[in-house]
């Protein structure tokens, strides 16, 4: 009995003994399948991490390069903008200089514009009261000669009074060769009613005439003549009064320096 116990328990011992390794195995090799499978991954993540760093480098350096450039263009732009500065105060400069030797060259011709006027109103005194006035502004004389002096009422034909002020303004004009001529024909708003267009073409026409006695009569130049008329359309008191609209029939002759044989004069100098 005992030996027929033996001989069943060797067969059942080598079976156990057989069947414990392979579970073990099977066991170890599924872990190794997991293991595996989790290294895949992690090499696959690795890559991937891999992969975006290489396009970051790839955008940082294009970034850098667009930085670069723009970094570039700025550089050169201010270096633009140093220069325009360099040159816009040497250009100040040199028309400060040029401003200054005008100045210069004004003084030394005696053409203060002040000095203009006093002369001017020292010669037209004795017409005052008649409609003559002689004022400064911005730098040009202006003389303003009342219809009432010059022309009678609708005519564009100057009077004998008018003809001997003009005298007395043409030596001013003949004293000063440097001096630009504006001629300024100007009336009330009353509308012409004979003899003319409008207003227009009376203002411009009593310009004209008053040109013609100071270049016929006293030989002032005319290269330095401008004529013009205003009509109605430069008043200096209120139409709505006879006082007003007397004031506003005038004729002003404004002076101011020939720039352009002042800056030939400033040439000469250098």
């Amino acid at each position: 009995m005992r030996k027929l116990t033996a001989f069943w328990l060797l067969p059942i011992s080598v079976a156990f003994v057989a069947c414990g390794p392979s579970k073990a195995l099977v066991h170890s090799q599924a872990q190794s399948d997991s293991l595996r499978l989790v290294v895949r991954q992690l090499n696959q993540q690795v890559d991937q991490l891999n992969g975006e760093i290489k396009d970051q480098k790839n955008q940082n350096g294009s970034l850098q390069l667009a930085a670069d450039a723009q970094i570039s263009q700025l550089k050169n732009q201010n270096a633009v903008a140093m220069q325009q500065a360099a040159d816009c105060k040497l250009a100040k400069e040199a028309v400060a200089r040029r401003m200054e030797e005008f100045n210069q060259a004004l003084a030394a011709q005696g053409l203060s514009m002040k000095e203009i006027q006093r002369k001017a109103t020292e010669a037209l005194i004795q017409f005052t009261s008649a409609g003559a006035e002689v004022s400064y502004k911005n730098g040009l004389v202006y003389i303003t000669l009342e219809d009432q002096l010059l022309f009678n009422p609708g005519s564009a034909k100057l009077g004998k009074q008018g003809q001997e002020a003009l005298a007395v303004v043409a030596h001013v004009l003949n004293d000063n060769p440097n001096l630009k001529i504006y001629v300024i024909g100007n009336t009330d708003s009353i509308k012409v009613n004979r003899g003319f267009t409008d207003n227009w073409s009376l203002s411009t026409e009593r310009a004209n005439s008053v040109v013609r006695v100071l270049r016929d009569q006293y030989q002032v130049s005319m290269d330095r003549v401008v004529s013009a008329g205003k009509g109605k359309y430069d008043p200096v008191a209120d139409n709505a009064t006879a006082e007003g609209r007397a004031k506003n029939r005038r004729t002003d002759i404004i002076l101011n320096p020939d720039l352009s044989r002042l800056w030939d004069l400033v040439d000469k100098q250098q």
